[in-house]
């Protein structure tokens, strides 16, 4: 699963990539180029996916689906997973809301500047064959934000992924002005 994964994100980062770039001409600070930006945000959510990928695999396997949790990109370029113990065992749309609210309390603290959320739903194109979609919900504080959904079906011991999709979404973490917050 690691090597399609690997060539899977990297096809589906690219694709994703090229129709976020437009949105990225303001993020130009500090005399970083457009160019460098991009190519870090991209490196950025590159290895917040692979992460990710990393720990559901063994789950989406056991139990048909994962409960949310997200990978993070912190101030020192570190990737780190965040699981919430006790979303383990809340519903997964109350586990979903606590997630995102405490991505939304470390942006405001200026600790994160790239967020992934993963998690599992039913599948929303009800003429597919695969029941379930992972759900890939990626922001970025420079601007670009994606979202990745792949249908898959878990037969045996085995997870088999579909043709993924993505599309734009509306900001949900990094929807705040992070100075204004940090001030108060």
């Amino acid at each position: 699963m690691t090597k399609t994964t690997s060539m899977f994100v990297r096809v589906a980062m690219v694709l994703a990539f090229l129709t976020l770039l437009p949105g990225l001409s303001y993020a130009q600070s500090g005399g970083a180029t457009e160019k460098e930006i991009k190519e870090m945000v991209q490196k950025q959510f590159e290895r917040m996916y692979q992460k990710g990928v990393e720990n559901l695999s063994d789950r989406i396997v056991v139990s048909s689906g994962v409960k949310p949790f997200a990978v993070v990109t912190d101030t020192g370029d570190k990737v780190k997973a965040i699981r919430i113990k006790q979303a383990e065992e809340m519903p997964a749309d109350i586990a979903l809301e606590v997630l995102r609210r405490s991505l939304i309390a470390l942006v405001k603290k200026g600790k994160i500047g790239a967020t992934a959320i993963f998690y599992t739903a039913d599948n929303p194109n009800k003429e597919s064959n695969a029941e379930k979609v992972l759900v890939v919900e990626m922001e970025h504080i420079f601007g670009p934000t994606l979202a990745q959904l792949v249908p898959f079906t878990i037969k045996g011991s085995k997870a088999s992924f579909g043709d993924q999709v993505v599309v734009e979404m509306e900001k949900q973490i990094f929807n705040i002005n992070v100075d204004e917050e940090a001030a108060e």
